[in-house]
């Protein structure tokens, strides 16, 4: 097994820098290039203990250091490990790990200290995917489901699901050998109601995963409208700054244009889109078109409306095109006109881009129309390759609850039972190839 090596903390200056070091060597190559000044050599420290010193590279005095020791297997890694914690600089932190790679320590890959714990069983495959989604949660709501996913909560039902399909699995392997008795467990009601019940909690996971997507990542959420309606000024004023440029003249906008904003609990990756209308010019159409293809992949539009101009005729073609999406009227420039918005099937947002946005208002027009409805007793699959499991083996439920519905053999059921209980201890990482895993952790940051 390699010693590996890496710096776990951002790579720019800072108060501190954190050196990881983990392997069968890890003891014996950080003995050789700290000096505590207790005199004590790395190589006899307990684990969960800390030694003040400095790090030297021959006889350069380097930097003054905390150095820390986590002996195998409790350790995150599952490895003896230690961590260096250094001043931040870059070519500090730098030139301490290139000591440590003089001495036959190779440079970790991305989430190799993750994948480590994985391998040596410290955590499962669905534990490890949510550690990189605690370290990008931006959000309280974020950082719960991340939380609670590496914590294991998605693994304890995945494994009560699959147990209750290896025992039925049991069941059929009983009977096949000895098709005189069926066992209780195989009555035609009894299995038809125990397949249903784990698809009904197949299903209640599924419904979870486009509201924790939405907690994750944010609202994919397009700005749409007539041009000079005010969308690029909407965009400036929540995000506090010029991100469009603003103009009397109508196309101004014709690429899209994405910002990451929060609002009050919600995260919208807003995107301002080129103003709907008979295109001028080839760039002009190629906007609009990708205007509408924004639109249609959108979690929530933003349809602006020119208070002055009221709701046209292009306007209600536009809306009728979205009326399955969620949507607000944004009824702009209301500081240049008091006319009442319109009655119609959307809530409005009365506001005017040019003198500010009330931002405390629209959070609260935002949670009114997309409160996100999260079962806190329902795990949630935190990725596809998750969700993507979730559905197979709910197909796979479903075609033995059907093929027991027809009347066929029993022994035609213990097929999609076994695929099924498969694509669940795959989620867990029980059953995956090199490639998934490799897969996994190659989206990791270095040092994690």
């Amino acid at each position: 097994m390699r010693t590996i090596a890496a710096i776990s903390t951002p790579h720019a200056p800072g108060g501190i820098a954190v050196i990881r070091i983990s392997g069968p060597d890890a003891l014996s190559v950080a003995d050789k290039l700290f000096h505590g000044v207790k005199g004590v050599p790395v190589t006899t420290m307990e684990g969960y203990t800390c030694a003040y010193g400095y790090v030297r590279d021959g006889n350069e005095r380097l930097d003054d250091v905390v150095l820390t020791v986590f002996r195998a297997p409790h350790s995150y890694t599952g490895e003896d490990v230690v961590e260096i914690s250094c001043h931040g600089g870059i070519y500090l932190s730098g030139r301490i790990l290139q000591v440590i790679y003089n001495n036959n320590v190779e440079p970790a890959e991305p989430g190799e200290f993750t994948k480590r714990a994985f391998l040596n069983g410290k955590l499962s495959l669905s534990q490890a995917e949510a550690v990189m989604d605690v370290i990008r949660a931006d959000g309280d709501a974020a950082l719960r489901q991340a939380n609670e996913a590496r914590t294991g909560k998605l693994g304890i039902q995945m494994k009560q699901l699959g147990d209750r399909l290896v025992h039925l699995l049991s069941a059929f392997a009983y009977w096949l050998d000895d098709a005189e008795e069926c066992p209780p467990e195989l009555a035609p009601d009894s299995l038809y109601s125990e397949v249903s019940d784990c698809i009904v909690l197949l299903q209640q996971m599924l419904a979870q995963y486009e509201s924790g997507r939405i907690i994750r990542e944010g609202i994919r959420t397009v700005l749409l409208g007539l041009p000079n309606a005010g969308k690029s000024s909407f965009m400036n004023a929540v995000c506090g700054m010029q991100r469009s440029i603003v103009t009397d003249i109508a196309g101004t906008t014709r690429d899209v244009i994405t910002e990451s904003v929060r609002i009050g609990t919600y995260k919208l990756l807003l995107s301002d889109t080129a103003g709907i209308r008979q295109a001028e010019n080839t760039i002009e159409a190629i906007g609009i078109e990708q205007a509408k293809s924004e639109a249609q992949a959108a979690d929530l539009i933003l349809y602006v409306i020119d208070a002055q101009q009221g709701i046209t005729d292009a306007d209600r073609a536009m809306l009728e095109s979205i009326e399955n999406q969620p949507c607000i009227l944004l009824w702009n420039k209301t500081d240049l006109c008091d006319a009442a918005p319109p009655a119609c099937n959307y809530p409005i947002f009365a506001c005017s881009a040019k003198e500010g946005i009330d931002i405390t208002a629209f959070a609260a027009e935002l949670d009114a129309q997309l409160h996100v409805n999260m079962c806190p007793s329902v795990p949630v699959p935190i990725n596809a390759r998750q969700r993507t499991l979730l559905v197979s083996a709910k197909g796979h439920l479903d075609e033995a609850l059907q093929a027991l519905a027809n009347g066929l053999p029993l022994d035609m059921l213990s097929v999609p039972l076994e695929l099924a209980a498969s694509d669940l201890l795959a989620i867990e990482g029980t059953q995956v190839t090199d490639d998934v895993i490799d897969g996994v952790f190659a989206n990791f940051c270095v040092g994690k």
